[in-house]
């Protein structure tokens, strides 16, 4: 906190209005912030109606009109111990609501990061495991973790809700690919899925998000302006599952739950392989990669708009 010292030897907040003094045009957090940018900078302002200029070298405040000069100094905020513990304790939780391979020095509070993983570490290669399975043909350029805390945190509201609903059963939660247009990428790391926002070009089982086990099928629905390919790995939870259709806007009636829906739609019941979400808080875009085709085989014939 900031403070200069008056012509009766008491110290005052700049910012601050006492019984004869006008409150400077600057706060305490305004010099801070100048003094952090700049600590032998010149900071000038007002005060009433004379003007003033603050040497943060000197710690000096002076009239620019009068040439009086004030003493300044600059005193760390008292925090109470309780107040400590509060901040402490609002920080742990902050770490609890992200997960413990999470970079933590990329967690914006607002919108996304990306953060590269490294070749050699086992999540890159689960994720490079999991993509080649179905996709020989192509070479892995990068693989990228999505660090959004805001969709983190309402995916995990939504799984504790699921797994209430579920009789406090674990919900079915898996790791899916989704190909995507290239200039979807980044609506799609800020905003989550939603098949209104990165299209939907059929609707064979429902009218929403679709999702692969297998890259292979997503690839076929990966395109872009270049050479590269961008391709998503979205943890989804898949729930319990009802055969879809195209008429489906929202999973059937659950008959085994009184007033209850099933929570998403596949292609088939006994060996799904593609899942199609209604609700953009059972879906967090976790990774994305970065890839370009050897070769462009035709690795299936069904058409389906992912």
């Amino acid at each position: 906190i900031w403070y200069w010292k008056d012509e009766y030897s008491k110290w005052i907040e700049y910012g601050n209005q006492d019984e004869i003094h006008c409150a400077s045009t600057v706060t305490s957090r305004d010099l801070e912030k100048a003094y952090q940018e700049n600590n032998d900078g010149v900071i000038s302002f007002q005060a009433g109606r004379y003007d003033y200029k603050l040497r943060f070298k000197d710690m000096i405040q002076e009239n620019k009109s009068l040439l009086t000069q004030r003493k300044v100094q600059r005193r760390p905020k008292y925090v109470s111990a309780q107040e400590l513990e509060d901040i402490r304790k609002r920080g742990s939780t902050q770490m609890k609501n992200v997960p413990s391979n999470w970079d933590k020095s990329a967690l914006p509070e607002v919108g996304y990061k990306l953060v590269p993983l490294s070749a050699s570490s086992e999540e890159y290669n689960e994720i490079n495991t999991l993509f080649h399975k179905t996709m020989n043909f192509s070479t892995i350029q990068k693989i990228e973790r999505i660090q959004n805390v805001s969709l983190w945190e309402a995916f995990q509201l939504k799984k504790k809700q699921m797994k209430k609903n579920n009789n406090g059963r674990d919900v079915d939660e898996r790791l899916l690919f989704h190909g995507t247009d290239d200039s979807k990428v980044d609506a799609i790391c800020h905003q989550n899925f939603d098949w209104r926002v990165c299209g939907a070009n059929g609707t064979a089982y429902g009218k929403g998000s679709y999702f692969a086990r297998d890259a292979s099928y997503s690839n076929d629905y990966s395109t872009s302006t270049s050479s590269s390919r961008f391709m998503f790995v979205a943890r989804v939870l898949v729930g319990q599952f009802f055969k879809g259709s195209s008429l489906c806007e929202h999973p059937p009636s659950n008959p085994g739950k009184a007033n209850s829906f099933f929570d998403s739609c596949v292609d088939s019941m006994h060996n799904p392989s593609i899942f199609v979400i209604f609700e953009n808080h059972q879906i967090y875009p976790e990774y994305l990669i970065k890839y370009y085709d050897k070769t462009s085989p035709s690795t299936n014939n069904f058409c389906l708009i992912l």
